[in-house]
Formats: C-alpha cells, structure tokens, sequence
C-alpha cells in the first residue's frame, strides 16, 4: 500500500466544520495539513447561482443521496437523506439559510455537562466565522470570512407575511440571530453579492495558496488507523488506488452526521456487539457510536393567492423568466438570488415554554414533492414550512456490512413521540391564522394544502404523519457529553482515544432551533481553537 506524506494533522471531510478548520490549522505555517473529501470540486454554475440549489440537490455528483428505512411513525415513509458530496459538503448544495438558534440551546449543552458550550461562550466563535451586513456588531460578526447576507428579492406577499404575523401578536425582530432570537423577521443567507457563498468559498478559496495546506477531492477514506489507543493516520482509496497518510498531532473526522459514525465504526470504534456483527475487529467499545440521531421534522401548509405574482407562477411564464433571468445577471437580485426562504418567524405555541418550539418559514411559492424532486406549482400560490424546533424522536446510523462503500442503515422514527406531532398541529394552527390575517387575507383564495377539511385534531395528526418530512438537519450520533452514550469530551476528543477530535453536528448532544448551518460553522472555530490549544 503507497504512502501518502506525513503531515501534522489530517481533516478527514470538507463540509462546513472541515473548510473552517483546515483554514484555521493551515495558519501557522509550520502546521502541515491535508483535508480530503470523497466529493467533487465546487465549480458548477449550480453551486454558485442561489437558485441552482434544487438541481444541485438531486445530482448524485452533489449529494450522496442516503435512503432511510422504512418509517412505521409516518405510514412507512422512506427519506432521501442529503448530504454534499462536493467541497463545502452542505453549504454547497443547501437552501442558505443562516440561523444561529436560541441562547437557550447552547445553555442546555453546557448543563448537560459540556463545560465551555454555553451561549456565552460560544457567541465569540459565532461572530468568529461570520461576516454580516445586519445586526448590532456587538453580537454579529462583520470581519469573519462568512459572508452573510440579506435577502435580495422583494415580493408583495413578503411585507404581507411579516405584517400579518404581527397583527397576532408575533413581533417584528429585525435580526433573529441578534439579542433576541424570538419573532418574525426577514431571512439571511450565506451569500455574497447575490452569489451562495459557502463554506469552501469563504474559508478555503482565499487561502489555496498556502503550501501546508493540500486539498485531496474524490478521495473517499476507508478508515481511520489506529495503534495503541491513538489515531495515526487513515487509510483512503483514490482513483482507485489505496493509500496510508499520516498525521503526527492528529485526526480531525469532519465527516457529517451520516458518514462520522460510518468511518468510526469501520474503524472499529463503536458498539462492540455491533461491530462484531460485521467481524470488524473492536479498537474501542463506545455504545453510543451512530445512536441519538435527530433532525427537525417539517410540515408545509400552502394557498392558492390572487392579485400578486409568485416565483412558481412566474416559473411557467416565458417572459417573467426572461425578467427573472436579466435582473440577476445585471444586479445579483431577484428570483435567482433567492434562498429557500424570505422569511421567518421563530414562535412559542405553548406559553409556558422558555424558547420558541416553531421555525415557520415563508417564501411567495409553493411546490409539490414528487419521486424526481420538488415539482413547482404552475398557478400563484405561497407556503410554508413549518419546523419543530426541537424534538424527543431519537433514531440511529448502523453498518449495512463491512464494506465502506456500501450506504448506511438510516433508521429514524421521526414521530414516534406524540408530543411531537401535537406541537406541530399547534403551529399549523398558528400558520392559518396568520393567512387569516388582514394583511394575508386579501391575497388568500384558500388553502392548498392540507385543506381546511382537515380541521379536527385527528384530522391534522393524520396529515402530519403522511406529510411530514426532513429539514435535512441531521445531527446527535456522536454526541459530546459524559454520559455512557457521549462519544466525545467537551473538547471533542473521542473518548478513551488520543489524537482523535471530531468537529461536525454529529457532536451536537440536542439539536438547536432552526437551520444548523451556522452552528456548524462555530463548532468548526471553536474546534481549531481547542486543537491549535492543546498543540501548542
């Protein structure tokens, strides 16, 4: 087997956190590090014009595409699991959003014994990262690499939206990752100039210069070598040929929340019972390996509208597409510049409750989910989705066999807790009475979907169980903690492993409120920080 070079640290995965840490370790010119990744380079038009995000989606020369197994807690419903098969991993394919969560998510890590993770002290490595044209710099950062932008489109229904959630009660908060992350208020998004600008373009793209930093693509890694309780090296496969690299400070697994505990566990690092299943000699017995797997189950309520054009009815017309077509290549504005959504509202359906337990997301469009993707509406209509912001469902990442091409077993009962499914009925109530509202109410025609047939309480649980879906937010399966389930320490070393750190929301013990890219990014600077610390 070819040796590779040797280097001081190894990042095995170019996602979010994996872009964010091979810049931070590359720094010091003394430091040599390689970052590979099975995916592919990110120089597509699909990647760069906002808009591109849902053909990119569904090429499987973007994303992995991971099936899931049958869910018996939604009529047997079977999942595509996304996840970026390209340089930027999911910044590089997703729908933009930036959203930080609720203090309050950050403050239960820390209390769930992860000492150095609450808001506090996390709200340094978020303002780290970012570079962002709103909010009080107090709380934002505007000299990170992360660009973060406003939404760059205007719609009617956009102003209707944010007016209407005010007239019942929901108050108007300009920036959602600021002082306060309660409201409803205007979308921000990983951009810049109009363009997406993932994580690979802001952290790896200014710094492909630096000769201690090597960027390996399509290289898939097939496990991580260990000796004596301490990470080496790895072994990878590359244009068909096997390779060993080494790495004398150690391994960053950067790999996602599907892919982490697949590299593990093929490593012999996981559920000793499991692994023996596969005949994968054990290195290290770590039951919670692949268990604690979460994401935000997300329902969408849509109407038919009147009196204002909408980007999926504007889709099915030659000329607005044409419009469409030249506002963007003149001014980076408009429909091609959009992010999944334009705006949102992070709401309490329960009174009592500490943090808002709803994302309600609104954009001027509506579409219908087929087996080939999102298929728009051809006539005027807007939606939402409406996502839990945290829920009690818990699934698990197995070993199909031993083999590391073969896809994992995703097995995820999104609503096996009925209070899930309660508070998700209490939010789609909420929705319609904001459509119901003065402001929205003059646009309405009626409801597409679910139908103001489905009115009773049964009614909406059935619905939600054969509607709902996956904001693609998987996380939790090698959860930091102290507990016998926790795979790593507050300071992301596995545990019971040296030279061994994994950095991506696969370490995240609970899932914070709302999209999870930006929290990715944090954990990326806070991980190079603790690294560069303990090396030096």
């Amino acid at each position: 087997m070819a040796k590779q070079g040797k280097w001081d640290y190894i990042v095995i995965g170019g996602g979010t956190t994996g872009c964010v840490i091979a810049n931070r370790l590359s720094e010091a010119p003394e430091s040599r590090v390689l970052l590979i990744d099975a995916g592919r380079n990110d120089n597509h038009l699909f990647t760069r014009i906002p808009a591109g995000q849902m053909r990119a989606f569904l090429r499987p020369d973007m994303n992995w595409l991971y099936h899931s197994e049958a869910d018996s807690s939604r009529n047997s419903q079977i999942d595509v699991w996304p996840a970026g098969k390209i340089i930027g991993g999911g910044s590089a394919i997703n729908g933009m959003m930036h959203v930080r969560g609720h203090h309050t998510d950050y403050d239960q890590w820390e209390q769930l014994g992860n000492s150095g993770w609450s808001y506090n002290d996390v709200l340094p490595f978020f303002k780290k990262s970012e570079c962002s044209e709103i909010g009080d710099p107090e709380v934002r950062g505007t000299k990170g690499p992360q660009h973060v932008s406003k939404i760059r489109i205007q719609n009617p229904l956009n102003d209707a939206f944010l007016n209407a959630a005010q007239e019942i009660g929901i108050p108007f908060n300009a920036d959602l990752n600021g002082f306060c992350q309660e409201g409803v208020g205007p979308c921000q998004a990983i951009q810049k100039h109009g363009r997406r600008y993932s994580s690979a373009q802001a952290f790896l793209r200014p710094v492909l210069h630096r000769k201690n930093l090597k960027i390996l693509l399509q290289s898939q890694v097939l496990r991580i070598l260990v000796k004596n309780d301490r990470a080496e090296g790895i072994e990878y496969i590359s244009d068909g040929e096997h390779y060993q690299a080494h790495a004398s400070k150690g391994v960053v697994l950067c790999a996602g929340a599907i892919a982490s505990p697949k590299i593990l566990m093929l490593s012999g690092i996981g559920a000793e019972k499991e692994l023996s299943k596969q005949a994968i000699p054990i290195r290290l017995n770590l039951p919670g390996v692949g268990k604690n797997l979460q994401d935000h189950p997300v329902i969408r309520v849509s109407f038919n509208v009147q009196g204002v054009r909408t980007l999926t009815s504007d889709l099915s017309n030659p000329f607005f597409s044409f419009q469409h077509l030249i506002n963007y290549l003149w001014n980076r504005r408009g429909a091609l510049s959009t992010c999944i959504g334009h705006v949102q509202a992070f709401v309490k359906t329960r009174s009592p409750l500490a943090a808002p337990n709803a994302q309600i997301i609104f954009a001027p469009l509506a579409y219908e989910l087929t087996d080939h993707g999102p298929k728009p509406c051809r006539t005027p209509a807007a939606g939402v989705g409406i996502g839990l912001c945290r829920t009690a469902s818990r699934g698990t990442v197995r070993l199909r066999d031993s083999d590391p091409f073969s896809a994992p077993i995703i097995d995820l009962s999104l609503l096996s807790e009925y209070d899930d499914i309660q508070q998700l009925r209490e939010a789609i109530v909420m929705t319609r009475e904001i459509f119901s509202s003065p402001s929205l109410a003059r646009f309405v025609i009626d409801e597409r979907k679910p139908g103001r047939e489905f009115c009773s309480d049964d009614d909406l649980d059935n619905y939600i169980r054969s509607e709902s879906g996956l904001m693609y937010h998987a996380c939790g399966t090698c959860k930091m903690g102290t507990d016998k389930m926790s795979v790593v320490d507050a300071r992301l070393k596995v545990h019971g492993m040296d030279s061994l750190w994994i950095a991506d929301a696969s370490i995240f013990p609970t899932i914070p409120a709302g999209n999870i890219n930006a929290t990715c990014l944090m954990v990326g600077e806070k991980a190079a920080d603790m690294i560069t610390l303990e090396a030096s």
